[in-house]
């Protein structure tokens, strides 16, 4: 007879796009493959902490409709959105101008400045949308992860304040300031551990499911100024790394979220639904890896059990 396995969903960062995680939740739920731990990064951790605290998908994603509506939060994203084009070709022109410039505005102020807006533009609306303060309170396992920048270091939330680790995992270098705590100076952990899956099995998963958000565009050939070929080096980088860490999973859900923008939480529902889709899509695949990982583990238990004591 085949064991259960400890199913564990390791929740990647991605902004608005991560906004997937909760139709992920809800295909998992609906097949009756709700996960027993989670652990986050970013807006992984704040989809994972609510799901953590209601054990409820259609609960976290009417939260989570809140705050991407919320008008504190969206101010903050509001310049970093891409302005549409006008219709007229000398409209589309000076738009391209007007963009051109506010990307510089935004890059003086990021070198300038320790961040672009105080922590309340993000604390303000977790509080709204978390009752649980504590991890205590939390129905199952969960994790938040961030980067200590002072030693370079993965950091792992299990206990204590629960806002405090949300906000830190969340808390974008440059946008928001970092947690300070023992020391340690806390960021959003995207950069080097955008999908936490070795925290997950940390928490005690026998097999992990990564939703993994895409970040990197690889068509991209435009670059206009030195910083672009900065930005894009580094997020080649990154994307390799990534690659490395998404091989240890399991099972890995990819959720076609491309035509949207990460900052732009004008299209929740969008995302969301391309969550539901590709989990819909990977549930026999999931369930042939529960089988096959159930067997393998009553395999081993049954070597324990008539071991000699």
């Amino acid at each position: 007879m085949s064991a259960t396995p400890v199913i564990g969903l390791a929740l990647g960062s991605g902004g608005a796009r991560g906004l997937a995680h909760a139709g992920v939740l809800q295909a998992l739920e609906e097949a009756g493959l709700a996960p027993a731990c989670i652990a986050g990064t970013s807006m992984g951790a704040i989809v994972g902490g609510l799901y953590a605290e209601t054990l409820d998908a259609a609960q976290t994603w009417r939260r989570l409709a809140r705050f991407a509506e919320d008008p504190e939060f969206l101010e903050t994203w509001a310049p970093f959105v891409p302005k549409g084009s006008g219709a007229e070709e000398d409209a589309g022109r000076f738009r391209e101008l007007v963009d051109a410039l506010h990307k510089k505005y935004l890059a003086v102020k990021t070198v300038t400045r320790p961040c672009l807006v105080d922590e309340a533009r993000l604390r303000h609306p977790l509080a709204q949308i978390f009752v649980a303060r504590d991890f205590a309170q939390l129905r199952l396992p969960f994790a938040a992860v961030g980067l200590d920048l002072v030693a370079g270091e993965r950091v792992e939330f299990r206990t204590g304040n629960l806002l405090d680790a949300v906000y830190a995992s969340a808390a974008v270098p440059g946008v928001f300031p970092p947690l300070a705590r023992d020391g340690r100076l806390i960021v959003d952990g995207g950069a080097p551990f955008r999908v936490p899956i070795g925290t997950c099995r940390d928490l005690g998963a026998d097999l992990v499911i990564a939703v993994d958000i895409p970040s990197f565009e690889p068509g991209k050939t435009e670059y206009r100024t030195g910083m672009d070929v900065i930005l894009r080096s580094d997020a080649v980088a990154r994307q390799r790394l990534d690659a490395l860490v998404i091989r240890t999973a399991d099972l890995v859900i990819t959720p076609d979220v491309c035509a949207y923008h990460w900052s732009d939480f004008r299209d929740a529902e969008a995302c969301r639904r391309c969550g539901y889709d590709a989990a819909s899509e990977a549930l026999p695949a999931l369930r042939r890896l529960i089988d096959e990982r159930g067997n393998w583990l009553a395999r081993v238990r049954n070597l324990f059990a008539k071991a000699p004591a």
